[in-house]
């Protein structure tokens, strides 16, 4: 063998090795980062561990401020890591669930897994963490203000109960809440310029509600009245109005698609009979 195919051979060689090494150390790396990061979530299972034995029955808060530090740990470690750091944690949180004789599913969601393991909570119970902590992550959600954008949203089974809804029932939730912001603008305005005046002894109150029945030969008979309605029955009459606002707008936009529709079939219709006329005609 000459000394040039020898030389080509040895740098083949050590080349393999340097990969090989180069591999083994990835592999020591991406281990050593799911370590760390089990390590943060074993101090985090035992802190639930004292929740549930003390505050569990009487307050919300140490939960909040569990879910908060497992979006720490997600947020801070896990998004800022690699991909093959990544799949080390995910196959580590997999071990260690099934060690434990928790069925995993592979496809479910890094912090569903995350949450399944601090809490060592049931799958529904763990998939509703981990909803809320998506949701934290989708809205761009800061670590420190996670506690009170919890509680501004009604709380943990509020905020699960939003993420199961399609986008088209959120749309919808929103525009309703849009058009309440108007209804009530509008009742403002109607204070100064009331749509009518009814004089009806016994009436007192912020807000009293008359019930009327529509009279076929015009206007409407008042039936019934409540003085005094408290704040829980007016924001739900405000709700009401909104949502017929919003029926009605979506109504109108459904009529107007449909006769956009009907007018370009009808002068599709004209063009095609305008052109076979031509041709008939020569």
């Amino acid at each position: 063998m000459s000394n040039k195919t020898t030389s080509v051979a040895a740098a083949a060689t050590q080349s393999q090795q340097i990969a090989a090494a180069k591999a083994a150390t990835s592999k020591v790396v991406n281990k050593a980062f799911g370590k760390s990061m089990l390590q943060q979530l074993d101090e985090l299972t035992a802190r639930r561990q004292e929740w549930e034995n003390t505050d569990y029955k009487k307050a919300n808060e140490g939960l909040y401020a569990l879910l908060r530090d497992c979006l720490v740990i997600y947020k801070q470690r896990f998004e800022k890591a690699n991909d093959n750091e990544k799949k080390a944690l995910r196959r580590q949180l997999i071990e260690r669930l099934t060690a434990a004789k928790v069925r995993v599913v592979k496809t479910s969601t890094t912090l569903t897994m995350l949450t399944r393991y601090v809490f060592n909570a049931d799958r529904k119970r763990a998939q509703g963490y981990g909803n809320v902590l998506a949701a934290a992550v989708q809205q761009n959600i800061s670590v420190e203000g996670f506690e009170e954008w919890v509680i501004s949203r009604g709380g943990i089974e509020e905020i699960k109960r939003q993420m199961v809804k399609k986008p088209e029932a959120l749309a919808k939730q929103e525009a309703v809440k849009t058009a309440a912001t108007e209804v009530k603008g509008s009742i403002e305005l109607n204070t100064l310029q009331p749509l009518a005046h009814v004089r009806i002894e016994g009436l007192s109150g912020t807000y009293s509600v008359l019930l009327a029945k529509p009279n076929p030969s015009g206007g409407a008979d008042i039936v019934g009245t409540l003085s005094k309605a408290n704040d829980a029955l007016v924001n739900a009459l405000i709700t009401r109005m909104a949502k017929e606002v919003v029926e009605q707008a979506q109504a109108d936009k459904e009529l107007a698609k449909q006769v956009k529709a009907e007018s370009s079939s009808m002068l599709g219709g004209k063009a095609k009979a305008t052109g076979l006329k031509k041709v008939v005609n020569g």
